[in-house]
């Protein structure tokens, strides 16, 4: 029968789901790139993808650095359920970071957050249109045929995702620099420990959880 010990356990983790986020959408992104090698079809699909964890992967960053402020005493009023606009305002001022949503980075930001908005949103559409033109029969054809595209399509092209994915890198760097926090202290990581305190039975149950 197996020796068993009696001791104490400790451990301790930190999980960051910015890192997967952002590992996701860096996985999409070349995806992307593979199809656009291969011929393969399905870049749109893989595009809205990497621009929901683009815009995943921000707001992740916002609160993670919202919560690290706070441990360090620069953001008391830290709440992660505000309003994303509230929580944006509060992390970037004590960053000391300008709100430009306007200019690169962060209009890359804007547009992916609103996409992501858009489609986990998502409404039906329906409109009608019956209106007297004068035109060619060219022109009258092209006036009738009905477009089933949604509107939100051309933020899904590969080159939008991949200008959006750079500048998602680029702001974490600089949240990152103009935090004081080192690059380890931004990933997942745990460490634990085991104190023998006495031997026991090898018929003593054992009380370790089980692992899921």
């Amino acid at each position: 029968m197996e020796k068993k010990i009696r001791g104490i356990v400790a451990r301790e983790r930190w999980v960051y789901v910015h890192n997967d986020l952002s590992n996701a959408a860096f996985y999409f992104a070349e995806v992307i790139k593979k199809k656009q090698e291969s011929g393969e079809p399905g870049i749109l699909i893989d595009g809205l993808a990497c621009a929901t964890m683009i815009a995943f992967s921000f707001e992740a960053h916002i609160n993670f650095m919202g919560f690290k402020l706070h441990e360090a005493g620069k953001l008391p009023e830290w709440k992660e359920r505000e309003w994303f606009k509230e929580k944006l305002r509060k992390v970037f001022g004590a960053l000391g970071i300008p709100i430009e949503k306007e200019r690169r980075p962060l209009k890359s930001m804007e547009k992916m957050k609103n996409l992501r908005d858009l489609v986990a949103h998502g409404k039906p559409v329906y409109d009608k249109l019956d209106q007297e033109m004068i035109g060619t029969d060219q022109e009258l054809e092209q006036a009738s045929s009905t477009s089933l595209l949604a509107g939100w399509e051309s933020e899904c092209k590969a080159n939008v995702v991949f200008e959006c994915r750079e500048d998602l890198e680029q702001l974490w760097k600089l949240m990152v620099e103009k935090s004081g926090l080192e690059l380890f202290d931004t990933m997942t990581h745990g460490n634990g420990s085991i104190q023998f305190v006495e031997h026991v039975d090898p018929s003593t149950p054992s009380t370790v959880p089980k692992q899921i």
